[in-house]
């Protein structure tokens, strides 16, 4: 297996510290099925977050664009504007990448389209301001998730490095952006109560449905894993550095009355990430 991966950057620099980067990673280089530690269980749970990515996206980008027109400021403006395209080019990656893990044996394009359809399903009964609540929510999450990511890079160690880079990239595009949706969300006259009450059902439902598309890829590969593969991924997830564990402090902190996204000032890290991805394109 190959141990090095190429990614070729351009990328567009914005006053608002969002940047707008054209990645190309090699995922023809991924050529083991378990391409994560050799673990089945840790390969098919980043294998259904990148099924889930491309449908969640989309719906980021719609949800927000429903209330462009309600927005004043430039900058905001200018902010959504760079959110849309981060985003899109998200998605477009991890369509390849979900390419690539089908042809290896994982279901994460059919995952894709059981995404695409509960959230369809869910959008039917949905006001555009719920729509909008709900992204506000899962950008929280994810903004977290990435900041667990790039503060605990030995989570990251046997993960091969084409999937590894991609994940940090997306990881440091997601803290970038992370205070748009909700900027519009309250710009626009959107309600805390509205919020609070999308994220009760999205923090049951968000970690159940992965944790269960989790396993249906598992049987669905016919992979079983050991014994020791299950306690390896159960100390990644739930262990005292387990993501689910190191999560909870700043998710609860949605729920303040105060709350906002850039509360937590993230732009070391995330300087230091792109000095690494600069480095590791450069070797």
């Amino acid at each position: 297996m190959s141990t090095t991966a190429d990614i070729s950057m351009s990328q567009t620099e914005s006053t608002n510290g969002i940047e707008v980067r054209r990645m190309d990673f090699s995922f023809d280089q991924v050529d083991t099925m378990d391409w994560y530690r050799g673990n089945p269980i840790l390969t098919a749970f980043i294998a259904v977050l990148s099924g889930t990515f491309p449908p969640g996206e989309q719906m980021f980008i719609e949800s927000v664009r429903n209330y462009k027109d309600r927005v004043t400021d430039p900058q905001l403006l200018e902010n959504v504007k760079d959110f849309t395209r981060q985003e899109a080019h998200h998605t477009n990656q991890h369509k390849l990448a979900n390419e690539k893990l089908e042809s290896l044996g994982w279901k994460a394009q059919k995952i894709e389209k059981r995404v695409e359809k509960a959230i369809a399903l869910l959008n039917a009964k949905r006001s555009k301001r719920e729509r909008l609540a709900a992204t506000v929510c899962l950008e929280h999450i994810t903004a977290i998730v990435a900041e667990y990511v790039l503060t605990h890079p030995k989570q990251l160690e046997g993960m091969h490095p084409s999937i590894k880079y991609m994940m940090i990239w997306h990881a440091i595009e997601e803290i970038e952006h992370k205070s748009v949706a909700f900027d519009v969300y309250m710009a626009t006259g959107g309600q805390r109560k509205t919020l609070l009450r999308i994220m009760r059902a999205i923090a049951v439902l968000f970690p159940t449905l992965t944790i269960g598309r989790t396993i249906y890829l598992l049987w669905a590969a016919r992979r079983m894993p050991s014994w020791v593969q299950i306690k390896e991924a159960w100390g990644m997830l739930f262990g005292e550095d387990g993501m689910f564990t190191c999560i909870k402090a700043p998710f609860k902190d949605f729920y303040r009355e105060d709350f906002h996204p850039d509360d937590h000032d993230n732009r070391a890290l995330v300087e230091k990430w792109k000095a690494e991805i600069e480095a590791y394109r450069a070797g």
